[in-house]
């Protein structure tokens, strides 16, 4: 046997070590958690049985769970569209005064994650809250309006405001890659207006709209935070929330958990066959859509209304800062008067400081941890080629589609007892759910950069005597630098406000990360809303700053991080 043919025997072998090594640790950390659960709910006992799903079909109270979450996650992915739609036609198609501003403001809504958003909430919309005190000031209404009610659309309200941009971003991407000249050729033999926007652009559109409203659906059904705080009990994740504690005993949980699945990757899995056949549409390269104009007026009526939407939509940001400020706040529209004190409070509390602390520790090492799997995981599905790319690919997008709440609730379940049980020592498993949960956006975006990289510079380094190590360090390393720290930041910051494995996993208060130390500290009577929303300020600042980051590094790529399929 040649030397060459050894060499190439020993890199294919290489290759395969490296691929079963791959989905080892996937399946460890990420399929045997969900599986576990599958198995669980359905085998018991040393036999197959269905008593949990019988005796959930019995309960009422489980039932209207499961009725109230599917309508949050439609009423939610609806509302998002309905709300995206406009800024993404508007931004993407229409030369407007202001219009780079604007592009970048979208981020805004996306800065106070819903979790955090519902204190402010409360206090905007409670019974003697800010807008039922204003509305009384100004003599339209006599009396306060219960506007929470149940919690229900308190809770829609608020998921859609987090929600829509991402749907903006996956929609006015789409838009800037229309092929213009198909535009054209539709215009010239008649298709205008409504037969334009169903025969040609909806197409063109369908593979965004259906990739945003499936993840938009995913995060609203399965969300655990917020209906926490807002206190609505009448969903399945606050149910499954309340089943961990015994959850040896009691297979409910594995019921519902199981029905968390099929609907997460039902919408995932439904959103890949609604778009099937219409990505080819998208041409990269084609002729720019053209862009039109209403008229000096018309397009500043138009940019005054999204900017006054962005406004609205801002208000939980904006009541979150006042409360975390106010040192007197009640029957009044703002607050009497003003303090730092909370956020002094924040640094000297040994929960509020701890958990910073042990979020900024768990974020690092989870964001370190997905910069060297993502990248590895990257390459290698870049060298696989047929069925085994696409089996890879479709795992590592799986977190995108598998609620963290299942992972969490899995975790729990499968580690009890062994070196991994979280009610020893959660960090092992918060730092593995955390890189697992954001492992796709590290992959896409280091996938997205290697395909700017020319073969030629590898080959020329190549040539010049770098071996791999060598090519890793001169030519992958510095090309894909800004890929690696934009997507790195963003892992750092959604891992700091991460809520599902935080709630769950960590169960002792010295293992409190910001976001389980927010919700105790509303729990906690006096100052404890002033101090988890001073908390909630600190964690948004880092979030706000990571945004920023990542669009500075990323650019136009930072939609490809919110996307399903």
């Amino acid at each position: 046997m040649s030397f060459l043919s050894r060499k190439l025997k020993s890199q294919r072998s290489l290759h395969v070590l490296q691929y079963a090594l791959a989905l080892g640790l996937l399946t460890y950390f990420l399929l045997l958690p969900a599986g576990h659960i599958m198995l669980r709910a359905f085998y018991n006992e040393g036999s197959f049985r269905f008593d949990s799903f019988t005796n959930l079909l019995q309960n009422p109270v489980l039932l209207l769970c499961i009725r109230n979450s599917l309508l949050v996650g439609i009423s939610v992915t609806l509302l998002s569209t309905f709300l995206a739609l406009p800024y993404a036609l508007a931004l993407g198609r229409f030369n407007l005064p202001g219009k780079k501003a604007l592009m970048g403001s979208m981020m805004l809504p996306m800065l106070l994650p819903p979790f955090v958003g519902a204190i402010a909430f409360k206090q905007l919309f409670a019974r003697f809250g800010t807008v039922n005190i204003f509305l009384q000031n100004l003599g339209v209404i006599d009396s306060p309006i219960d506007w929470l009610g149940s919690g229900f659309w308190g809770l829609v309200i608020l998921e859609s405001i987090h929600l829509f941009p991402i749907l903006y971003f996956n929609i006015v991407g789409a838009i800037s890659q229309m092929d213009g000249s198909a535009e054209e050729a539709a215009l010239h033999f008649g298709g205008r207006n409504l037969r334009y926007f169903t025969k040609v652009a909806l197409p063109q559109l369908r593979p965004a709209l259906a990739s945003g409203m499936a993840l938009t659906f995913v995060w609203a059904f399965t969300d655990l935070g917020t209906p926490l705080l807002l206190e609505f009990r009448q969903v399945i994740p606050y149910q499954v929330f309340t089943m961990v504690t015994d959850i040896h005993s009691n297979d409910m949980g594995y019921a519902l958990t199981v029905i968390l699945c099929v609907f997460g990757l039902g919408g995932f899995w439904l959103s890949q066959f609604w778009s099937r056949g219409y990505r080819k549409s998208l041409v990269k390269g084609a002729k720019p859509p053209a862009s039109f104009s209403l008229g000096k007026l018309g397009d500043g009526l138009l940019a005054s209304g999204l900017w006054f939407g962005l406004f609205l939509s801002s208000l939980p940001l904006l009541c979150l800062i006042l409360f975390s400020f106010s040192d007197h706040w009640f029957m009044t529209a703002l607050p009497e008067s003003y303090t730092w004190e909370f956020f002094k409070k924040v640094g000297e509390h040994r929960l509020s400081r701890g958990s910073l602390q042990v979020s900024l520790f768990l974020s690092g090492l989870a964001c370190l941890l997905d910069l060297v799997a993502g990248w590895w995981l990257a390459r290698l599905i870049a060298q696989c080629k047929g069925f085994a790319r696409i089996f890879l690919e479709a795992i590592v997008m799986l977190p995108l589609a598998l609620p963290g709440i299942i992972l969490a609730f899995g975790y729990v379940s499968l580690f009890s007892g062994s070196w991994l049980d979280p009610a020893r020592n959660p960090v092992p498993l918060l730092i593995a759910g955390y890189a697992v949960r954001r492992i796709p956006f590290m992959v896409r975006s280091v996938l997205a950069g290697y395909s700017q990289i020319p073969e030629t510079y590898d080959e020329a380094a190549r040539c010049l005597g770098d071996g791999f190590w060598g090519r890793l360090w001169r030519v992958h390393l510095p090309l894909l630098s800004s890929s690696l720290l934009g997507a790195g930041i963003l892992i750092f910051a959604f891992s700091m406000l991460e809520v599902s494995d935080s709630l769950i996993l960590a169960m002792e208060e010295f293992y409190y990360p910001v976001t389980k130390a927010i919700f105790f500290l509303t729990t906690r009577a006096g100052d404890g809303s002033h101090m988890a929303a001073a908390l909630g300020i600190v964690g948004t600042l880092i979030l706000a700053a990571a945004l920023w980051l990542s669009g500075r590094l990323l650019g136009n790529r930072m939609g490809e991080m919110f996307k399903a399929g």
